[in-house]
């Protein structure tokens, strides 16, 4: 072993450090004349240096797995951070894959602290290896990368916790299969196994990576190539992170008092904007400032650099905006203003740049001088964020008051506005080329729209179909019709979707449709024939044909009097409607009225709303109007000879008798006919337009392209959509009634294509495809990189998460509710557990399994099962109701249900606590009036305690130590109840609360109740937990019952007011005797147990702790914070947790 030893060791010499070698590690043959001679005369040999790296592996392998075991086992750190490189650099990506798929190897980084170094890999083969080769149904390396990414924060800090992490993971997963194999690595004694985790890797629901930092995060941008993100901070720090590992390269201690917005001018340049106006510029690659200066006398607020990264943009409260020269490091041009400024953002060609003010307008900047341009919006809600698309024609406004607005800014035209959030909204950006809208916002969400207007309501009929050639919205609007071209005709249902009626088969195209009445249809083929039909049950009858016509109808349209269709033969007929509802022999057909004007075939035609005049266009390029109010001698009143430079393909009247029409040169015109003149001319589509509907202040125009756009009579494109695959052959359009708060829901589109689909579009709305939920806390800021297609966001939770965001919407994929959970219990036999949320949806769980869900009036605030089948719940702070639950025994599994049985009581003002009193027989309600309540079955409520201070009280309740009423703000007073025999309560004690506090910061206590006989238990909003006791004067820690101890009182009492009062001169204290920091957030949850103490927190964590010598036992991190708990101690010690967070999630836990 020791000759190739050396061998390898003169080989590595050779070839040099590989990246993930650290620098210096070893001697290595330096350039030069002997290296270089080296080279010559063996490098000429084929393969040499991928033999070379064969060896090498070979040798670092059997290092660091001697016993071939596969256990990895007293690796050294260097030969297992080498491995991965030479593995891939001898072509060996089989058994690197085999390498980064095994658990034992992930054991074997924690224990080295190498953790940092197996994500390295992960992204060195990713990048490495093609991905025909990463697909391979047994390379399962995504897996493991993506469970490293999410875990590697807490794995770093708890490396015993990988069993249970991968024993977590869904069964089908490679984790949990490997999960075993670790059980006799470490010699786990315990667990937290996660009952209720997702059954399958696709059901998983965490769609982000998230990364704790030290101070609160205030901003945070994007490298152009996406591979590396900067996050300030408020105390200045700056976050430099890997986003192919997820892991923090470094951090830059800034010198500004709080960074408010930063910017990368290249992937080794970062500019840092502070709350205190400083502006600087840092040289990443070496962790220096280059540059810092008083930018701005006030905060700032945003800055921006433009495409060409040679300008950088910044805004402050002062009302100033500057623009720098990042080539020469000055200031270019300046511009103030009286309003506050809070955001700015370039135009994608960068000529162009939008602020966005506290005073809720947006204002326009050519940036050569400065000079505005445009002004948007009146005084309102203040503009938060705005961003432009990458057309650079519309820009997206977020504001304070939750709405998000979309304006076609050249035009001042606002298209649309909606809710986006519950409150404000902190960031509105554009990704994917403009295709998607993204919006963060003080609830804590990331809202993903479609980047355009356009609400897709469904597809009718079957894509297996052939092309969709025609379509006819029926007049009361209940009914569409669908002509093919070789399925005949098709009636579907709006309301359902379901196919209503078709004709018998038909071996002719159908090119054109129209309604006579919601009963009778008429259509136009391509053999030149006319069709009428009844609409009957589920078919389509024929009323009568005519086919003495032998060029095919391109057109059909109705007034209140007449049809009209329009033919290849250069003709347009009229007929008398009326006549044409009822059955028709062919040799009773009355007799049509033609109309010769157009020297080429006729495409198309409309009447106008009075039904007086006809439009018609056709392939002669020309548009003619007539009048038609004598049908019998109709006339030509107005003429656009070539109007359009291609075939006139649609042509409609507005509800002002103006024209609209289109045509396959793209473009769109607007006419007047009384003037003879043309008014306007719609430019957007990049090909053909198919047809043209007018409906109220709307035109709407189909393109070749597949491309739905709709405009106002001013020409201005209100949206596009991109609604088919392939051509647009037809549309139809209609009004509905609006619904409530949504404006443009009115509007409805049907399009047919020649993919066979018809679709439906309600295209002046948004269309929302997914809510991302991870953060508890507001988002304050987000960023976008186009490059990689990533999003980063973070939070007042003192969070930042990197999220993948999904293209598609999937319309099979219903999401969870995101109503946060706001409590849980456990049924006296532990046979069921019941949960409440914040919507007060009451969810009955058996075996971790919901097995019912029910409707409870307003937010749950609290459940207490007050026997083995019945429940009290307290909703909207107000109410308590009594519920009856259900098991019907005997099934599998059993049918479980949830009903009102009573309402207790109403009206009882916001409560802000709720236990059981000790004998079990009546409930001890908290208030906001600082009152305790006792309300006994069938009794009203009466008090039996008040406080007479302005702090919150806390309540906790022990079967035997009595009912506790704490205030919350220290320092605190402690006072004691003592239920007597009759079940009425008496003040018993006071302690007034000593808690150590080094920090000297406000201390809030979230969580308090007693640990023993003679201990008591708090925790803080800042995550710190308290154990207190009394001490003898002494010194020593008294060890009886000092929860039945007497309280010494005066000797007179002047009034019965004084007997609640908590200052007696003699009243005890309760002194630290142990303080720790149990968690990074506030401590939502408290529990004390036989042997152990469970506490959650706002920063996701649920920890079991032994007692009294809290150490950590368990540790399981949820997907958001953890908002209420409930233990359940059962036979042999087993213990079973009930978790809600503030995501919608219930966990249920099992210590085994």
């Amino acid at each position: 072993m020791g000759p190739f030893a050396y061998l390898v060791q003169s080989l590595r010499s050779l070839l040099g450090e590989g990246p993930l070698e650290r620098p210096g590690a070893r001697l290595c043959l330096p350039d030069g004349p002997l290296r270089t001679a080296v080279k010559c005369r063996y490098g000429k040999r084929l393969e040499l240096e991928r033999t070379a790296h064969v060896l090498i592996a070979a040798q670092l392998w059997k290092t660091c797995d001697p016993d071939a075991s596969g256990t990895f086992r007293s690796c050294p750190p260097e030969a297992l951070e080498d491995l991965p490189y030479h593995l891939l650099q001898s072509g060996n990506h089989g058994l690197l894959a085999k390498f980064l798929t095994s658990l034992h190897v992930v054991a074997a980084h924690l224990e080295l602290g190498l953790i940092s170094q197996l994500l390295e890999a992960h992204a060195l083969y990713a990048s490495s290896v093609p991905e025909e080769e990463q697909k391979l149904p047994e390379a399962d390396i995504a897996v493991f990368h993506t469970f490293l990414k999410q875990q590697a924060p807490i794995l770093g800090l708890y490396p015993m916790l990988l069993p249970q992490q991968a024993a977590n993971q869904p069964p089908d997963s490679p984790l949990c299969h490997q999960a075993p194999q670790l059980s006799q690595r470490w010699h786990l004694q315990r667990m937290l196994r996660w009952l209720n985790k997702p059954h399958t890797m696709g059901g998983q629901q965490s769609s982000s990576l998230s990364l704790a930092v030290s101070s609160s995060p205030t901003a945070v941008a994007f490298s152009p190539s996406g591979q590396r993100a900067a996050v300030g901070t408020a105390n200045g720090t700056v976050y430099l992170l890997d986003l192919r590992t997820w892991q923090e390269e470094k951090s830059l201690v800034s010198g500004c008092d709080g960074v408010s917005s930063c910017s990368f001018l290249s992937d080794t340049a970062l500019f840092l904007a502070a709350f205190d106006g400083l502006l600087e510029l840092w040289d990443l690659q070496h962790g220096c400032r280059v540059l810092q200066t008083k930018a701005h006398q006030y905060q700032i607020t945003g800055c921006c650099l433009s495409p060409d990264h040679r300008l950088l943009a910044t805004v402050c409260l002062g009302g100033c905006l500057k623009l720098w020269d990042t080539v020469r490091g000055q200031l270019a041009f300046q511009h103030t203003s009286s309003k506050p400024m809070n955001c700015v953002a370039f135009h994608p060609e960068g000529q162009v740049i939008a602020i966005g003010s506290w005073a809720g307008s947006v204002n326009f900047f050519h940036v050569d001088g400065l000079e505005v341009i445009k002004e948007l919006g009146t005084p309102g809600a203040a503009v938060r964020t705005l961003a432009f698309n990458v057309p650079g024609r519309v820009v997206a406004v977020g504001r304070l008051d939750r709405m998000v607005e979309l304006w076609a800014w050249q035009e001042g035209a606002r298209l649309a506005a909606f809710p986006a959030h519950h409150g404000f909204v902190a960031s509105a950006l554009f990704l994917h080329a403009g295709c998607q809208l993204l919006t963060a916002g003080e609830d804590g969400k990331v809202q993903v729209w479609s980047g355009s207007l356009g609400r897709p309501r469904g597809c009718l009929g079957s894509l297996s179909l052939s092309p969709a050639l025609s379509v006819a919205l029926s007049p009361d609007g209940d009914h569409v019709a669908v002509g093919y071209r070789a399925d005949g005709i098709k009636v579907y249902k709006i309301s359902s979707g379901s196919q209503g009626a078709q004709c018998q088969a038909l071996d002719v195209a159908v090119s054109a449709l129209a309604w006579l009445s919601p009963k009778v249809l008429v259509s136009g083929a391509e053999d030149g024939s006319l069709q009428g039909w009844a609409l009957k049950e589920s078919s389509l009858q024929s009323l009568w044909l005519l086919s003495r016509y032998q060029k095919p109808v391109l057109g059909l349209a109705t007034s209140q009097e007449l049809l009209a269709s329009a033919s290849e033969d250069f003709t347009v007929r009229l007929w008398p409607r009326q006549l044409l509802t009822l059955p028709q022999k062919a040799e009773d057909f009355p007799c049509g009225t033609e109309l010769q004007g157009h020297t080429g075939p006729v495409n198309c035609c409309s009447f106008s709303t009075d039904g007086g005049s006809l439009a018609t266009g056709g392939r002669d390029r020309s548009l003619l109007c007539w009048d038609v109010r004598t049908p019998t001698a109709p006339v030509l009143i107005c003429s656009f000879p070539a109007c359009h430079r291609d075939w006139v393909t649609g042509c409609a009247w507005t509800k002002d008798n103006l024209l609209v029409s289109c045509s396959s040169d793209g473009s769109v015109g607007l006419w007047d006919p009384v003037l003879g003149q043309q008014l306007g001319q719609f430019l957007g589509h990049q090909s053909a337009v198919s047809t043209i509907v007018a409906v109220e202040e709307h035109v709407v125009s189909v393109g070749r392209d597949g491309t739905l756009k709709v405009w106002d009579h001013q020409g201005v494109e209100l949206t596009s959509i991109p609604a088919h695959s392939g051509a647009i052959s037809h549309c139809a359009a209609a009004l509905e009634p609006r619904a409530a708060g949504q404006p443009g829901s009115e509007l409805l589109v049907l399009t047919v294509g020649l993919d066979g689909a018809t679709r439906l579009w309600h295209p002046l709305l948004v269309f929302q495809t997914h809510t991302l939920l991870g953060h508890s806390g507001p988002i304050s800021a987000a960023a976008v990189s186009e490059a990689s297609g990533l999003l980063l966001t973070i939070s007042e939770d003192d969070s930042i998460r990197l999220w993948q965001v999904p293209k598609e919407a999937d319309e099979t994929n219903t999401p969870r509710s995101p109503a946060a959970i706001t409590a849980v219990a456990w049924a006296p036999d532990g046979s069921v557990a019941v949960s409440g949320n914040q919507a007060g949806e009451l969810t009955l769980w058996q075996e971790a399994k919901a097995v019912a869900t029910v409707q409870a009036p307003g937010c749950i605030s609290a459940l207490i099962w007050s026997s083995v089948d019945t429940l009290v719940v307290v909703s909207a702070n107000e109410k308590v109701s009594e519920w009856q639950v259900e098991l019907q025994k005997g099934s599998i599994p059993r049918n479980c249900s949830l009903h009102l049985n009573r309402v207790l009581q109403e009206d009882l003002g916001f409560l802000t606590g709720v236990g059981r009193a000790p004998d079990g027989h009546s409930l001890i309600l908290a208030n906001a009036d600082l009152q305790l309540l006792q309300l006994k079955p069938g009794d009203g409520p009466s008090e039996i305690w008040k406080m007479y201070t302005n702090s919150p009280m806390m309540l906790s309740t022990h079967q035997d130590y009595g009912v506790f009423a704490l205030q919350s703000m220290v320092p605190g007073c402690l006072s004691v109840l003592r239920q007597k025999e009759s079940g009425e309560f008496e003040e018993h004690l006071n302690f007034v609360l000593n808690l150590e506090n080094p920090s000297g910061t406000l201390i809030s206590v979230t969580q308090a109740k007693p640990e023993s006989e003679s201990s008591f238990v708090c925790a803080s909003s800042d995550g710190m937990l308290w154990n207190l006791a009394k001490c003898t004067l002494e010194g020593e820690w008294t060890t009886g019952n000092i929860w039945q101890e007497t309280v010494q009182m005066p000797g007179t009492q002047t009034s019965e007011e004084d007997s609640y009062m908590h200052s007696w001169p003699r009243t005890a204290e309760l002194k630290t005797r142990q303080c720790r920091k149990v968690h990074l957030g506030s401590v939502t949850a408290l529990h004390v147990l036989p042997e152990l103490l469970v506490t959650a927190s706002k920063d996701r964590d649920v920890k079991l702790w032994e007692r009294p010598s809290m150490q950590l036992l368990g540790l399981f991190r949820c997907e958001g914070a953890v908002s209420c708990l409930e233990p359940l101690l059962g036979p042999n010690s087993t213990l079973q947790l009930a978790v809600g967070d503030t995501l919608g999630n219930v966990y249920f836990l099992s210590w085994e």
